[in-house]
């Protein structure tokens, strides 16, 4: 019964790594690529993709902790 709850855990906690990786990113590569570039492309994915990549994350670190829960009480 753990194995589609796992499934689930693993998918969300991709999905958040990429969206932290959309928001992160650019921000990154442009401060050290083109520091004197007009950052507004950067900053706003870093403002608005990365509270939803924590939010991601947030989620798949309770499926996490749900699959951990249900492995310590044994089979059902």
């Amino acid at each position: 019964m753990d194995r589609p709850l796992t499934l689930w855990a693993r998918l969300t906690l991709r999905l958040g790594l990429v969206l932290a990786a959309v928001g992160i990113l650019p921000a990154l590569a442009e401060q050290l690529l083109f520091p004197g570039f007009g950052g507004a492309l950067p900053a706003l994915l870093l403002l608005s993709v990365m509270p939803l990549a924590l939010l991601v994350l947030a989620a798949a670190a309770i499926l996490y902790l749900a699959v951990l829960v249900r492995r310590l009480r044994g089979p059902s």
